[in-house]
């Protein structure tokens, strides 16, 4: 039988770092440039559930977070607020943004390999580019890399040994 728990200590320790799925890099940041970046280019607007200064709770949110959430096009759920709101409660709540992004270079190396295994003929490079995003998604489970993000404690940002 299978546990839903989380690893002890000791097996997260010395199982090492987890790692990444294929395709993709998982990032850690507390930058509020970075943030932001990564929020316009995913269509991401700043929001809430929560009852702050700026407004009445929207949602009834019992999920542990953070209390600061995105809006995405088609699913705004959660009341907007302003990006100095939304970062004043990161900063004082101590938190970080976790996100996946791909790993460019793990995608070359396939396609290097596709074009290498095809008799490395002259052609359409991009072909052999967007071959190799495919099968990484399939050995990632079929999501999308670029997309996944948590915004959690920088206690839990460090891990289990505080790095």
């Amino acid at each position: 039988m299978q546990s839903d728990k989380a690893p002890d200590t000791f097996t997260a320790i010395a199982a090492g770092p987890p790692a990444d799925r294929p395709g993709a890099k998982t990032r850690v940041t507390t930058n509020h440039t970075t943030i932001r970046q990564w929020a316009a280019a995913h269509g991401a607007e700043p929001a809430t559930g929560q009852a702050t200064a700026t407004g009445p709770a929207v949602r009834d949110v019992n999920d542990s977070g953070p209390g600061i959430r995105f809006n995405f096009p088609g699913f705004a759920r959660f009341r907007p607020i302003g990006w100095d709101e939304w970062l004043d409660h990161f900063d004082q709540h101590q938190l970080a943004f976790v996100y996946e992004e791909e790993d460019r270079e793990q995608v070359a190396d396939r396609a290097h390999q596709l074009w290498r295994q095809r008799g490395s003929p002259l052609g359409d490079p991009d072909a052999d580019w967007f071959e190799a995003e495919r099968e990484l998604r399939r050995l990632a489970g079929g999501v999308p890399v670029d997309g996944r993000y948590a915004i959690v404690t920088m206690t839990a940002a460090r891990g289990p040994r505080g790095d």
